[in-house]
């Protein structure tokens, strides 16, 4: 049986307060934070972006594991720049490329789970404030976290193949 896009988000959320990563993907992380840290002047938006990354991640997860398609746990694989290049390349065709090859189920379903993730970490980062909070900026902050929740998604995609490949 399917799941619809508010059980995968769900899922996904609560598989991402486990330890969902892959070693590899959590030193992907680990480097996406700390380069975020460095590039941001409120250094505490990258606690955003290590949440929507590994939400993104767990939802290609659950995913995978409603479809049947399990990207056992492998050794550690040493081409993390590979794997950087291989996510970057996957995030920009999910955001405006071809993204049917990325998918394991209905596209719809996913971007809906995608963005259901999204507004449930804005609501709750930003929620309590929100009227002190301009529309743009709190459209600024959905972009933010939907670009990195995205990376995340993309990231477990690259993985797997990458374990395909070896």
């Amino acid at each position: 049986m399917s799941m619809d896009a508010s059980e995968l988000a769900y899922r996904a959320c609560a598989l991402a307060q486990a330890h969902p990563l892959s070693p590899e993907a959590k030193r992907f992380v680990d480097r996406a934070v700390v380069d975020e840290r460095a590039r941001r002047p409120a250094t505490g938006i990258a606690v955003w972006a290590r949440a929507a990354l590994t939400r993104g991640y767990c939802l290609r997860r659950v995913e995978e594991q409603q479809a049947g398609y399990l990207v056992g746990v492998s050794p550690v694989v040493e081409a993390h720049d590979l794997l950087a290049d291989q996510t970057v390349a996957i995030t920009a065709d999910l955001f405006g490329g071809d993204a049917a090859p990325y998918m394991l189920g209905d596209p719809g379903v996913t971007f809906l789970a995608l963005d259901l993730l999204v507004a449930w970490q804005v609501e709750r980062r930003l929620g309590h404030g929100r009227d002190p909070v301009d529309r743009l900026a709190w459209a600024e902050m959905q972009e933010y976290i939907i670009a990195w929740a995205v990376k995340g998604y993309a990231l477990r995609v690259a993985e797997g193949r990458q374990r395909a490949a070896a």
